[in-house]
């Protein structure tokens, strides 16, 4: 076990948007994110919910064609199956969490 720094792995990411697994918990893979940028083009993820903390900075995010911008301490949970995007204007850091759906 060791400490570490989420915003020096961020710092870190050689590129816009690329995340890094932080590490498992249970069915869940928490992530960070260093956004900005062009921001990212409509996706669905059929098989897990995402949780997205933003930890700095501020996320403008498009989710079933409502806009929600999320400033640094504020987060939203995108339900599996749900369009969402991220139109430019994004910036900071984000921590976002992929919760997997329970195997039957």
């Amino acid at each position: 076990m060791k400490k570490s720094s989420i915003f020096s792995v961020a710092a870190g990411l050689p590129q816009l948007w690329q995340s890094r697994i932080l590490g498992q918990i249970g069915d869940a893979s928490i992530k960070v994110i260093r956004m900005g940028g062009e921001g990212i083009p409509p996706e669905v993820h059929d098989a897990f919910d995402e949780w997205l903390l933003v930890l700095d900075g501020e996320l403008p995010l498009v989710v079933d064609n409502q806009l929600f911008t999320l400033s640094a301490g504020e987060y939203v949970v995108v339900p599996r199956g749900k369009t969402h995007h991220v139109p430019p204007g994004s910036v900071g850091t984000l921590l976002l969490v992929d919760i997997n759906a329970p195997t039957a």
